[in-house]
């Protein structure tokens, strides 16, 4: 059965520091995804270079299936060396996951040991030490299965405390023990959850003036979940009925977004739109039912309201109570984070007048800015995200797919 990687992180920079130490860098690709965080030496820009090169030379490297051996071999010829302590050094974990197979690779240099999380307990890996060059790497491969969970992070969350609230810090042990709580806390819902509690504690730890650079990494293997989204109808009607093909092979939950939209679907799959009263509220108007269509939604009001909820979940680390609302941005937003792995997204030419700045050209409109805006959260929540245009134009059969991320 194929299954979905869902992965987050979160950071803090160390105190007075604009930039972190550390970075992490995803890759998702048709064959795996891998995922590198690494640990620059010390702070600053000079920790957030090192880092950085460190992690998007692990990870091309690796995509362009290099040996583990070429990888370190070109960090130690390519990372710059530190005036101060003549080191160039950079700490990092590195986790690759196949698709097809289920193997799982991790590697790990000096950062403290991956946590993983199978059926409610804390597996202990089997690490095999490999010395290159002088420096001690552990590898693990093993298969991953369904609803495992592992958490990674940098030095900052075991120093979390140091000198404050804990005499020495939070123990790897706590952290792990943490991370197994949160993965079972019926309120943590997807990997982002989890990331952002524990980045939030730590802060705590250090009294909000963190002492290094912090960054978490969760990921979780979970079955897919798709959602296929029609919001915008083609400019030629004559391609409506395309509309409903597409949706009657689509898979999962069906979603509506607009008023001429839900009048097309309504039309091609002869059934009434029942508006839902109890739904409405000042910002966004009320959802309709209909019997083949899981959700219908107004158009531009509803997305705008839906992409600040996801903004606030994501950039104001605002938990779920933000996805909480009886209302149909409250019920999308819900819906993309918290119940879709891989989202299609139906998107026609028909531009509505009432969405239009007459200063603006038709690329401009409100509509589509704010359509793309959703569209690069999700990308940040490593959604697998389809987009299928129908135009009339230029293409035989009036369609034409993007792919944006996901399993490219």
């Amino acid at each position: 059965m194929a299954f979905f990687v869902d992965i987050a992180h979160d950071s803090i920079n160390k105190h007075h520091q604009e930039l972190c130490g550390d970075n992490v860098e995803i890759r998702i690709n048709d064959e795996s995804v891998i995922v590198v965080l690494a640990d620059g030496l010390g702070s600053g820009v000079k920790a957030n270079i090192l880092a950085t090169m460190t992690s998007t030379i692990a990870a091309t490297m690796l995509e362009d299936k290099m040996s583990l051996k070429d990888v370190v071999e070109t960090l130690e010829a390519t990372l710059p060396v530190c005036q101060v302590r003549k080191l160039a050094y950079s700490t990092f974990t590195i986790v690759q996951v196949y698709w097809k197979t289920r193997r799982l690779y991790i590697v790990e240099f000096d950062n403290p040991p991956i946590v993983y999380i199978r059926d409610g307990e804390i597996l202990e890996l089997e690490r095999h030490p490999i010395e290159f060059q002088g420096k001690q790497i552990y590898e693990t491969t093993m298969k991953i299965e369904e609803n495992d969970v592992l958490g990674f992070f940098s030095d900052g969350v075991i120093h979390a405390g140091v000198g404050t609230l804990l005499n020495f810090g939070w123990q790897w042990e706590d952290a792990a023990d943490y991370l197994l709580a949160r993965t079972y806390d019926e309120k943590m819902v997807t990997s982002k959850d989890i990331s952002m509690r524990m980045i939030e504690t730590c802060n705590d730890l250090y009294g909000g003036e963190p002492g290094d650079d912090t960054t978490v990494v969760v990921m979780k293997a979970e079955e897919h979940q798709y959602v296929t989204l029609f919001s915008g109808p083609p400019l030629d009607r004559t391609k409506d009925q395309m509309i409903r093909e597409i949706l009657d092979e689509a898979k999962g939950t069906k979603v509506v977004c607009g008023g001429t939209a839900s009048n097309i679907v309504s039309r091609e799959y002869d059934e009434k739109i029942d508006i839902d009263l109890d739904t409405m509220s000042e910002r966004v108007p009320p959802v309709g039912r209909m019997k083949s269509i899981d959700l219908v939604t107004e158009g531009v009001l509803t997305i705008q309201e839906t992409v600040n909820i996801i903004e606030d979940y994501i950039h104001k680390r605002r938990g779920h109570e933000v996805f909480e609302g009886n209302n149909g941005a409250s019920i999308l937003a819900d819906l993309l984070v918290n119940h879709c792995t891989h989202l299609d997204l139906i998107l026609g030419n028909s531009i509505n007048p009432a969405h239009q700045n007459p200063d603006f050209p038709d690329a401009l409109s409100s509509k589509w800015k704010i359509t793309q805006r959703l569209i690069d959260l999700l990308k940040e929540l490593n959604k697998s995200i389809n987009i299928v245009y129908v135009y009339t134009a230029g293409l035989r059969a009036g369609l034409f797919k993007l792919y944006l991320s996901g399993k490219i």
